[in-house]
């Protein structure tokens, strides 16, 4: 990614942002109509008891498994005097997407206060709690809230990072279409689980992919990622830079 393309990424994150802002804005009860596709008629959803819950599961732990050997290994790369600079600034830029976008940002800060119901808990899905739009802060939740999504912040920050540390070695369009779709279907496929058990809204899920997406290009210019891509894909033959 050339300066000149990392500042249309920024550009565009910020369009992007400010369209969904006012989107869940002036229409906030989208949420409520997303959720109501996965909604039984005498309330609660359908697919919280059964195999989707259980697919579900095994999807976050293997994302969980995933985290876990990545913070690991950037935590080695750091106090390995073996591991040269570049590879382990490498190495550290989806560790620490992790650490900033979903534990920090997301399940210490955003789940800790801003007090969102979840969807299986408002009145309108059988529960008792009161909807409110996202970034409301309420007290209709005391811990671990709706606002935003846990999973779906730790599926972005692994795979927007995975994206961009591949994209040297990806030198025809169908891997690069390939890879872009992997990444993109890991968020969607851990968003629609998500939102078909009741768990998070639409804008939960979105709010935590975009969270993600911050963080990583934040974190893409402060480690210098693009000139340690140049320095390791020269050493073991890439052709180009992302």
């Amino acid at each position: 990614m050339t300066f000149g393309s990392y500042q249309r990424a920024v550009l565009v994150y910020l369009l992007l942002l400010a369209v969904v802002h006012i989107t869940f804005a002036a229409f906030p009860r989208i949420d409520l109509a997303v959720s109501a596709w996965f909604a039984q008629a005498q309330g609660g959803f359908a697919w919280a008891n059964g195999p989707m819950d259980t697919f579900n599961a095994v999807v976050r732990r293997t994302g969980e498994l995933v985290a876990v050997a990545v913070l690991l290994g950037a935590l080695w790369a750091a106090l390995s005097k073996r591991c040269k600079p570049d590879v382990t600034r490498l190495v550290a830029f989806p560790a620490l997407t992790v650490l900033v976008a979903c534990i920090g940002v997301v399940n210490m800060l955003l789940k800790s206060y801003v007090g969102r119901a979840r969807p299986h808990t408002v009145t309108e899905f059988g529960g008792t709690a009161q909807f409110s739009p996202p970034w409301q802060v309420v007290n209709e939740c005391a811990a671990n809230c709706s606002f935003t999504s846990g999973e779906v912040a730790m599926s972005a920050s692994l795979a927007i990072p995975a994206l961009v540390l591949v994209w040297p070695w990806l030198r025809s369009r169908p891997a690069q279409g390939l890879a872009v779709a992997v990444a993109f279907g890991y968020v969607v496929l851990t968003a629609v689980l998500r939102i078909g058990l009741g768990r998070h809204f639409l804008s939960d899920v979105i709010f935590s992919t975009l969270i993600a997406a911050a963080v990583a290009l934040v974190l893409y210019a402060l480690l210098g990622v693009r000139q340690a891509q140049a320095t390791v894909a020269a050493r073991w033959g890439a052709s180009k830079g992302p």
